[in-house]
């Protein structure tokens, strides 16, 4: 009956993650916190498992939708090349982070920058990007960004597509492109914080058998068995919806999930 759950999961994580190259760890997460709450799993390490098993489910995820949008054209390879070194350097800080820290502030400040972020995307969704507007960051900006970016995203078990989108979007790059170059950056960050989550997880007492640190083996598989699937719609659905739907499609879903996060806190 407890796989029955991740198999769903998995179809609905994985269409997110094609459509909005976020890796479908904004809704694995609280889904699982909610299963291992059902499984009397200790508040204690719940939180954990559900991060570093997010973190493991983003990693297949993205290579299915990223590949997929690597077909289309979308990929925008100098974002790519500049952010993947501080991604990683900011996913394994974010993985040792979330094993020594309480989550409450940070999720509080992640709701209210998402809401921003989702702001700013819905009031700019009917701006046209012209063909050589687009400018380029600094190598201080990708530094800085790309390393707070892996470790707010390895914190929080996502891909860091919330963030990348609305960054790559605010330099002028078209959000289909920058939709799919989010799906492909997922991947180092989820790597590093995977594998963080393994080790700084392995001696915990309170670990749950057949899992791997902090990585619950069962959860990851069913939702993994659906997911891969489910990000080739996504894609599809991304490349055919209009830039403008597609935006603020964006925003509503970054708000909706930030609302969930700062009322979870302050209720």
């Amino acid at each position: 009956m407890e796989f029955l759950i991740y198999l769903p999961l998995g179809v609905v994580s994985g269409v997110i993650a094609g459509l909005f190259g976020v890796g479908g760890g904004i809704v694995i997460v609280p889904v699982l916190l909610l299963t291992f709450d059902i499984l009397g799993l200790s508040i204690d390490i719940a939180s954990h498992v559900a991060v570093g098993t997010s973190l493991a489910c983003v990693v297949m995820t993205a290579l299915s939708s990223s590949y997929n949008h690597y077909k289309k054209g979308a990929l925008l390879w100098t974002w790519i090349r500049r952010l993947v070194p501080f991604l990683i350097i900011g996913g394994v800080i974010g993985g040792w982070t979330a094993d020594q820290l309480r989550g409450e502030t940070l999720t509080l400040m992640l709701g209210l920058f998402l809401i921003a972020m989702g702001t700013q995307l819905f009031l700019t969704a009917t701006k046209v990007v012209a063909p050589g507007d687009e400018k380029r960051p600094s190598a201080a900006v990708i530094a800085v960004t790309g390393t707070g970016i892996g470790w707010l995203s390895a914190m929080m078990g996502i891909a860091g597509g919330a963030f990348l989108v609305p960054l790559m979007t605010s330099f002028g790059e078209q959000v289909k492109r920058a939709v799919g170059t989010a799906a492909l950056l997922g991947l180092p960050t989820a790597t590093a914080g995977t594998l963080t989550f393994i080790v700084t997880g392995w001696e915990t007492p309170d670990r749950l058998p057949w899992s791997a640190g902090y990585v619950y083996v069962p959860a990851f598989l069913g939702i993994v068995a659906t997911s891969t699937v489910a990000a080739r719609f996504g894609v599809k659905l991304a490349h055919v919806l209009d830039q403008v739907i597609l935006k603020r499609l964006f925003a509503a879903f970054l708000w909706l999930v930030a609302f969930r996060l700062v009322w979870k806190i302050l209720a």
